[in-house]
């Protein structure tokens, strides 16, 4: 059944409060949705292993994961765009001569390229362990996202591999996709792929790598808390992600 609405959420600093948590007023908002046919879909840079704990909480099925590399719909495999492996050893070498490690995202996985400080306070940051070490997972299964482990240096990556978009994430990271690619083309490869072309659609954000995805929906609402860039596009902006902005969002745009 078309539903008669989508609202896509972001979840670091958005559906997750700041103990990586959905909060109580979030579940029962999306409940409130589903009843109302309107169908709420995660929208992030993390990949399905890692989010587990979120779709459990909130029941929801539909997810747009790795920055719009790997997308979902009721439980169903849409889309898919797995990174050329030449690409990813040539950044591989680069991020070796910078003494920078990586980190490889499958759907199902995440390994390293090895241990370091970086990468631990990255996972840490994210409430999450830091991933085992397999430096040739590439080389063995599809790949959909990349990490960089990096706190300074960003530029020499850019300029040196522009077939990859880079996108610093936390303090402690970039992500890596492909050119071109973002939460904004994981959403319209699902509209399409689905026919939903004409459903109304909803997202709500707070950082850099959410902007495209604003600039891909009818309505965009921005956290309390997201970055001053993201706001000034944002329709709408409600309470922070410690403060029920996700319900109070929803009512601000007339979803519930």
């Amino acid at each position: 059944m078309k539903p008669a609405a989508i609202c896509f959420f972001d979840l670091d600093g958005t559906l997750l409060t700041s103990d990586s948590v959905v909060s109580e007023s979030s579940v029962g908002a999306l409940r409130e949705l589903r009843a109302k046919n309107i169908m709420p879909i995660i929208a992030t840079g993390r990949t399905l292993c890692e989010i587990e704990h979120v779709l459990e909480a909130t029941g929801m099925t539909s997810v747009i994961a790795m920055n719009g590399q790997y997308v979902l719909y009721d439980g169903e495999k849409v889309y898919t765009n797995p990174i050329d492996v030449e690409e990813i050893k040539a950044l591989h070498q680069g991020t070796q001569s910078q003494n920078v490690e990586m980190a490889f995202y499958t759907e199902a996985k995440i390994r390293g390229t090895a241990q370091n400080e970086v990468m631990e306070k990255h996972y840490r940051y994210l409430g999450e362990e830091s991933p085992d070490v397999d430096a040739e997972l590439y080389l063995k299964e599809p790949i959909y996202m990349l990490l960089l482990l990096l706190e300074k240096g960003d530029d020499y990556f850019p300029e040196r591999f522009s077939y990859f978009q880079f996108v610093r994430n936390t303090p402690f990271s970039n992500d890596v996709v492909p050119k071109g690619g973002s939460k904004a083309q994981g959403i319209a490869k699902l509209l399409e792929v689905m026919g939903f072309e004409d459903v109304p659609t909803y997202a709500f954000g707070d950082g850099m790598n959410d902007l495209e995805m604003f600039g891909a929906v009818d309505h965009a609402i921005a956290m309390e808390n997201a970055v001053p860039a993201l706001k000034e596009k944002a329709e709408f902006v409600t309470a922070d992600n410690n403060s029920d902005g996700i319900e109070k969002g929803l009512r601000l745009c007339g979803l519930l």
